[in-house]
């Protein structure tokens, strides 16, 4: 996932014009397309259009236990390419990242912002009452779970010096503004 999601979520409570979206997030053209994707894909948003402009909403229906399995299965096979990537490699550097490493932490980042996305939905979610807060802290102790497992394999491979600096340096915060 990438930085201004949060902030396309908070921007998005009721139906907002793409331009108008577009402007209270200062980005570049090709970022905002490619983020808004990105939230349509995993209906995260819902989309209208009225002549030829595009609308957005947030979605704010809970997903029910078949939808959150399908992201979580998808969040999976993209964990198991992870895994096989850290088997396969010897090494992601000595004292700093090779491409192949930085490669791989890049992959792992996306994937772990992705969870902690759909932790914070939940989140949201239990806080309106759509999902139970029991319901949320379940799928969020399976999605800590699959963090875990990533960055356990990675930890008992390589340096964590180098693995701690990545992260400490490309950190995201996601919170909802309610």
């Amino acid at each position: 996932m990438t930085d201004n999601n949060d902030k396309i979520l908070e921007f998005t409570p009721d139906w907002i014009w793409s331009n108008v979206l577009f402007r209270k997030l200062h980005v570049n053209k090709a970022k905002f397309t490619q983020e808004i994707k990105n939230l349509l894909d995993q209906d995260y948003l819902h989309f209208k259009q009225v002549g030829n402009k595009k609308f957005y909403r947030r979605n704010d229906s809970g997903d029910n236990e078949i939808g959150f399995s399908s992201i979580l299965a998808v969040m999976v096979w993209n964990q198991n390419v992870e895994l096989e990537e850290i088997e396969r490699l010897n090494t992601i550097g000595l004292y700093e990242l090779t491409p192949e490493g930085k490669e791989l932490l890049d992959d792992i980042k996306v994937e772990i912002d992705r969870a902690y996305i759909v932790m914070v939905r939940m989140n949201y979610q239990s806080k309106l009452k759509v999902i139970t807060q029991r319901i949320a802290d379940e799928r969020t102790k399976r999605l800590q779970d699959y963090i875990d497992k990533t960055m356990t394999a990675l930890t008992s491979k390589f340096s964590n010096d180098l693995i701690k600096e990545y992260f400490q340096n490309h950190v995201t915060r996601l919170e909802f503004k309610i």
